[in-house]
């Protein structure tokens, strides 16, 4: 039978990164094999073991050259030997001529018969590192994006609009209001957009109840009669404004899909809005008679937003808050606001998802909410 020495060095000889033991004097005294394989691969010139070396050494002569990673390792293996610190870790860069490489030291001390011994490990990051620098590219593309939305394109926009408002003292007719509409959409993109281009982080977290944040999001809403219902109240922690874009994108929601065109609901006398010489043939108004009602959940820690118009299919549930999706075709939707409500979510540490209300109508419930009291 094996001794419990053979079987941990078998175990520690064959571990996936980089191995070695230094002693009291920073001292190389063992090195497994894969310590022993990269020194191969990487043309070390000498023993690939480097028994008997010292580790501190090499370290002090890569910073006399001019290595500031290897100085700040040498410091912390020296706190270690020195018994001022357990533990000491570093992320590294260490490229070869053909790959670009990041690793991880380790290091932490221990005591055998009462000398002090350090052991090492080396443990590639790369593919870890590589990826969350894949993460700071695209953040800093989607900075780009909104520094443009926020002033490249929003500047003359704004001219665009205040132009269009000098004419219309001029001018009057249909044509002007459909600019009026383009212009307002696409500012309305422009914000969507800015939503979603903001950091992955709630940037301030502060105490807010479910009633007020949702009677305050309700005011920036145009709900054209829709009326809105909060059956109860919980406090929570949430950044305030990215709170009211969910809240205001599911009012939006509601209030959009449970409207009917008057021009295809009969007046008083009978007629539709097509029939109606009076009014223009190109004007679409809504009349809305959707109640939304906002709530905490009764089963879990959370909020839900309903309402009792028409509902969304069971097969495209999934797809909603998919970016660019909507089922409106009047084109008065970005295609963003669902979208918007999931990002929030995402960012707060959330989860949102879609169902069907008691009425038939839409029901989103956001769960995962850490309650507080007040």
């Amino acid at each position: 039978m094996q001794s419990v020495d053979g079987v941990l060095e078998g175990a520690v000889e064959t571990l996936p990164f980089e191995f070695a033991v230094l002693d009291a004097s920073g001292t190389i005294v063992y090195t497994n094999l894969q310590w022993r394989e990269f020194a191969r691969e990487n043309d070390l010139v000498g023993d690939p073991s480097t028994l008997g070396e010292n580790y501190l050494d090499v370290c002090d002569a890569a910073a006399d050259a001019g290595d500031e990673d290897a100085r700040e390792i040498a410091a912390g293996l020296r706190d270690l030997l020195a018994g001022d610190e357990e533990s000491f870790s570093f992320e590294y860069p260490c490229h070869s001529p053909t790959q670009r490489r990041w690793f991880l030291m380790y290091a932490a001390t221990y005591a055998v018969g009462g000398e002090r011994y350090v052991q090492v490990s080396h443990l590639d990051v790369t593919d870890r590192k590589e990826s969350e620098l894949a993460v700071e590219r695209r953040n800093e593309r989607l900075r780009t994006v909104a520094s443009v939305l926020s002033h490249d394109l929003r500047n003359p926009l704004t001219v665009a609009q205040g132009y269009l408002d000098a004419l219309s003292n001029r001018v009057d007719g249909a044509e002007m209001e459909h600019i009026r509409t383009a212009l307002t959409r696409m500012n309305d993109i422009i914000s969507d957009a800015l939503i979603l281009a903001r950091e992955s982080e709630p940037e301030a977290l502060e105490v807010v109840t479910l009633r007020d944040a949702a009677e305050r999001a309700w005011e920036h809403v145009e709900t054209r009669g829709a009326a809105l219902e909060v059956t109860g109240s919980v406090a929570f922690e949430a950044d305030r404004s990215l709170l009211g874009n969910l809240f205001e994108n599911l009012f939006r929601n509601a209030v959009e899909h449970g409207s009917t065109s008057s021009r295809d609901a009969p007046d008083e006398r009978g007629a539709t809005r097509g029939q109606n010489a009076a009014a223009p043939a190109d004007t679409v108004e809504y009349e809305v008679d959707v109640t939304v009602r906002v709530g905490p959940l009764d089963d879990a820690p959370g909020f839900f937003v309903e309402d009792d118009g028409p509902g969304v299919p069971e097969d495209v549930r999934e797809s909603v808050f998919e970016s660019g999706f909507t089922t409106r075709s009047e084109g008065g939707s970005t295609g963003l606001g669902l979208t918007i409500v999931s990002a929030v979510a995402e960012r707060h540490g959330w989860t949102v998802d879609l169902t069907e209300s008691a009425d038939g109508g839409a029901r989103f419930e956001v769960r995962g909410v850490t309650l507080v009291d007040g």
